[in-house]
């Protein structure tokens, strides 16, 4: 599997310009032949959104962004870091989630589970953890989504 990691410079609520680079990343990545684009944790509000996630239809707005990129995806797939909601659940109404498009339509979504509270880091204010996390299947192969911390934590 050939996987893109796609360094892009997001801008913290920024959603068109965001979704923008997003595309064009996207783009570059099928042009090389990817079968899979990774773009950043939060790529689609820019990282830390912080209070800006209090705002009213601020979540709602990122939401659609990604509808909005999966149906720009073909074969190649998208794992895009954006909001998600923590619907029915208690605690935050909002998750710091990895969505793995593929064409045309959202495949998966994954959500942090370690947020950090240290130094500059606030995300337990604003996000819902999840209680564990388990391998999403994707063009025959089993993938582990995890998102910044989760994936260098002991």
């Amino acid at each position: 599997m050939k996987i893109v990691l796609a360094q892009i410079n997001t801008t913290v609520g920024d959603l068109a310009g965001n979704e923008a680079l997003i595309q064009a990343a996207y783009g570059r990545g099928v042009d090389v032949g990817a079968d899979l684009v990774v773009v950043p944790e939060l790529a689609v509000t820019g990282y830390p959104p912080r209070d800006l996630l209090l705002k009213s239809g601020f979540i709602e707005n990122n939401l659609e962004v990604v509808k909005q990129l999966a149906t720009g995806v073909g074969e190649t797939g998208l794992l895009v870091g954006c909001v998600g909601l923590n619907e029915g659940q208690p605690g935050r109404a909002a998750t710091n989630s990895a969505a793995l498009l593929h064409e045309g339509r959202m495949m998966a979504a994954r959500t942090k589970t370690l947020l950090p509270t240290y130094d500059v880091f606030d995300e337990d204010r604003y996000f819902e953890p999840a209680s564990g996390n388990f391998p999403v299947e994707f063009k025959g192969h089993k993938l582990g989504l995890t998102i910044c911390e989760d994936a260098w934590n002991d």
